[in-house]
Parts: C-alpha cells; structure tokens; sequence
C-alpha cells in the first residue's frame, strides 16, 4: 500500500489543510496503530496528515485547576512526567504499560483514543480521572467527555477536519490510582481485560476507609471502555471493608458485557474484572 502523507508544522495549517479535504483522513503522530493497519491492507483510501511535529499538540502542563497533556505526547512522556504521577497516577501506570520502549516512545495519548479500541490501555485510566477532550477543527472547538468519544470499535465522534486538541482533567489533591491487567504474559500483549481505578481517600472519617472521590472503569469488557457506576455508588455508599469489596467484585462480574474472541473467553474476562478490582482495592482494607 502507497502512502503519499503530507507534512504540517504549524496547527493553523494543518486545520486549515483539513478541511479542504474530501474524504477520509488518516492523522500520522506515532503510527503505532496505523501503519500496522496500513501494511495488513485492511485501511481504506484516505489522505494522511503528518501531524507530530505540530507543537500546539505537545506538552503537559497544569492550567488553573486542570491538568493539560497535548493530544501529541508520548506515552513515555507521560509515564515519566512528575505531573503527571502527582495528579494523574493511575495513566502513569498504565502508559508505562503500553507496549514496548519502542512503541512508548512513538504512540501517542491522542492515537490511542483516536483508534477507539475497547481494550486500549489509556483510555480507562482517562475514564476513572474524567478527562475531558478539547477537539478542534477550523470551525472552532468543543469539549467531549472521554466516556462520549468512542462509539463503537474504531469509531469515534470525531467530525470531518476534526483533531483531538489535547486532553484534560481536574487537578485533585490526594488523588490515588491503580491500573492494572490481565493478558497472556505480562508484557508486549493486548490486554485480555484492563481497569482504571482513581481514587481520593475521605480524611474525615475516623473508622475505616471511605471515598471523596472514587471512578472505576474497565477495558475490553464490551464494544467501548466501561465506567463501572454500579460499583463505584455501592462503594461511595458506605466504609470500605472486605464484606463490601467482595459484594463490589461480585457487580463489576455482573455490570462488565465481554464477548470471547481469540484472545479470551467471555467467563474468564468477568471473572478477572472481579479480580482486577479486588487487587487495586484491597491494600486499602
């Protein structure tokens, strides 16, 4: 497959480029994803945009009260960002997950929720932190919640001449998290099924533990990420305890929709859901 991509420097052209274009468009930052598409022949004909040299797409910052990261960072990037480990631990785990050194150090933040892959490894850390994506094209900007950007497998919102900006959450004090997964060994492999857990611990409370702030999410469990609210409202309720977090293992088995494919079967990966939440909660017993 030919691939003739043009190359944009500055994001005011790469807008503008875009939407003169008829057609699909395929965005090329890190090609982690695409060019394997590509050269399995299963992408259709489109015009390839080469974006990761646009500096407005790059850079993590804290601005106001929110945590910034350019739709063009890297996951390694991100993994070794103090800010990021500060406010945002649970997507420092799971970036520092994705693939291999050499796939961290092309993929992007923004290519991996572009691709909408229920079982991407970013995108429940994203869900359990609320981020929101600052999307941008030449007709102005808008602002989609993570949890309403995928569609459908490799389908998302996205609208013609349409980018991911960059991505963008609030900066919460004490802010815990835990990502975590299972798959067929325990490094370079597509998840079986992934969970992003974000947390902020009640300090008021004199007994036990209980939650300010707790999201929940698991990947590969059904056609998109899942926010897990079934648990997460049964666990806000009430102090943590071992009773409660196995009553809560026991409703991600029952909230989670996963299908089998060649990679795993449906009873395993809502079992593992269960197991999954238990190992990321259960230090805190």
């Amino acid at each position: 497959m030919e691939i003739k991509v043009q190359r944009h420097t500055d994001l005011d052209s790469l807008l503008k480029a875009a939407a003169s274009i008829e057609g699909r468009i395929f965005y090329l930052a890190g090609g982690t994803d695409l060019m394997v598409q590509a050269h399995a022949g299963v992408l259709p004909p489109a015009t390839w945009l080469e974006i990761s040299d646009v500096p407005q797409l790059h850079g993590i910052s804290v601005e106001g009260s929110e945590l910034r990261i350019g739709a063009g960072v890297t996951h390694h990037e991100i993994m070794r960002s103090q800010l990021v480990q500060t406010w945002a631990p649970a997507l420092a785990q799971a970036s520092a997950n994705v693939g291999g050194p050499q796939i961290r150090s092309r993929g992007t933040i923004g290519g991996n929720l572009a691709n909408a892959s229920p079982v991407a490894d970013t995108v429940p850390a994203l869900y359990s932190l609320g981020a929101q994506l600052h999307l941008i094209s030449q007709r102005g900007e808008r602002t989609v919640a993570v949890e309403e950007f995928a569609l459908a497998p490799r389908r998302n919102v996205l609208e013609p001449g349409e980018i991911i900006y960059s991505i963008n959450f609030p900066c919460r004090p004490g802010i815990k998290g835990v990502w975590n997964s299972m798959a067929q060994r325990e490094s370079l492999a597509i998840s079986k099924v992934n969970i992003g857990v974000s947390y902020v611990l009640d300090p008021e409370l004199e007994e036990g533990v209980g939650f300010n702030y707790l999201q929940v999410a698991f990947g590969a469990v059904g056609p998109t990420v899942l926010r897990a609210r079934q648990v997460e409202e049964y666990l806000r309720a009430e102090p943590l305890s071992a009773q409660r977090l196995e009553r809560a293992c026991q409703l991600a088995q029952s909230e989670v929709s996963p299908i089998s494919d060649v990679r795993s079967q449906a009873d395993y990966r809502r079992a593992m859901a269960g197991v999954l939440l238990y190992d990321a909660l259960s230090p805190l017993l």
